[in-house]
């Protein structure tokens, strides 16, 4: 992401050095300009990204049922970011397909019900179980797998590497596992057998066709599992992505998860009328993807990782820190601030970040100089 200079920097430096001024100038000017020296970057960032969280805990409700999927906002969105949670409450894709079938509404809604997933236990209206025969029986409903698209028999071929033997009797499906001693152990096959995928990409509920402006289709699921639908031929891979920061920084890299976080943090933060600095939401995004992995900010993160004892103290559980560093002889370098705020030193921020080197009489420090002085 690139920040844009202000309309008034650039008309002022054209101003002064000509309207042929090589704007690749200004703007190094104008990135350093952004940061002082010595500034506490990571408390304001803090500072900004928190005071406009506490705005979310009030605000968060008045952001339910605003489009066709209910996803989570607020501030339960950005704890979730924040913490890098491998498992989201709402996850989601936005699909967006390849020209020639995003402009046919029969072909994207046919790519739309391809993907939605569909287990044996969706088209099972009943099952029996049968200790005696060592068997489970499973009503199959014939008409809903039609209008799905396939047939018994490929719910059955779906069972062919399980330890199983199977028979169809009609719209009954019979299951016997000879090994079977307990009902108990034919209920966990059964449950395990309910949960096989027969048609569709497995994670993906629900599909819903969406239109641009420009009339083009595209589809949002409930759900995600962005390795197998970037893998389909009617997808457009540039514009496809999921919330799932974890699975994001897997299957596109680093870089990519590093702007969904940011992308993630602003949307969050706009959709409720807030508006946070980009330069706080790159830092935090930063630290966040630093090592190339996408680690959380918190106890087990980089708040857990510092190599400050009371940096790490002054976070959460202080009292096992100490104890650990006391343990393991760790020492503290205090070159963070809020261990130096904890022993009340000076914070190497700002005029504490500064170290003032004097020459004595203007020639140094030099023994051979300062006798020439006293000459």
């Amino acid at each position: 992401m690139k920040i844009e200079i202000p309309e008034k920097y650039i008309i002022a430096f054209k101003k002064k050095y000509g309207e042929d001024a090589d704007i690749s100038e200004l703007e190094k000017i104008y990135i350093r300009s952004l940061v002082t020296p010595g500034e506490a970057v990571g408390v304001i960032a803090a500072q900004s990204i928190g005071e406009a969280s506490t705005q979310l805990t009030l605000r968060t409700k008045h952001a339910a049922g605003l489009s066709v999927i209910n996803t989570t906002t607020g501030l339960p969105r950005l704890v979730e970011i924040f913490d890098a949670k491998k498992d989201i409450s709402t996850p989601f894709m936005d699909i967006y397909l390849k020209p020639e079938y995003s402009k046919s509404k029969e072909k994207a809604g046919d790519f739309a019900s391809k993907i939605i997933e569909i287990k044996i236990g969706d088209v099972t209206s009943s099952y029996t179980v049968s200790l005696r025969k060592k068997e489970i029986m499973f009503t199959m409903d014939k008409a809903l797998i039609k209008d799905y698209g396939f047939t018994v028999k490929d719910v059955t071929s779906r069972l062919s590497n399980m330890k199983v033997s199977t028979t169809l009797e009609g719209d009954q499906l019979l299951v016997v596992d000879k090994s079977a001693d307990s009902v108990k152990k034919l209920i966990r096959l059964r449950n395990k057998i309910v949960n096989i995928t027969v048609s569709g990409i497995s994670n993906v509920s629900r599909a819903i066709l969406n239109q641009n402006k420009e009339g083009e289709y595209w589809v949002k699921t409930i759900g995600t599992n962005l390795t197998e639908v970037l893998k389909m031929e009617e997808v457009d891979t540039s514009k496809t992505v999921s919330n799932d920061i974890i699975e994001v920084s897997k299957v596109l890299g680093i870089e990519s998860a590093r702007n969904l976080i940011i992308e993630e943090v602003r949307g969050t933060l706009e959709n409720v009328g807030l508006i946070v600095d980009l330069r706080h939401i790159f830092l935090i995004a930063d630290a966040m993807c630093l090592d190339g992995t996408v680690r959380g900010i918190g106890r087990y993160g980089l708040s857990g990782e510092a190599d400050s004892v009371l940096a790490r103290a002054s976070f959460e559980v202080p009292f096992k820190h100490l104890v650990e560093a006391g343990l393991y002889h760790e020492s503290d370098p205090f070159k963070y601030v809020a261990n130096n705020i904890v022993s009340n030193q000076v914070i190497p921020v700002g005029t504490g970040e500064v170290k003032l080197v004097v020459k004595e009489n203007g020639k140094g420090h030099s023994k051979e100089n300062a006798g020439e002085n006293k000459e």
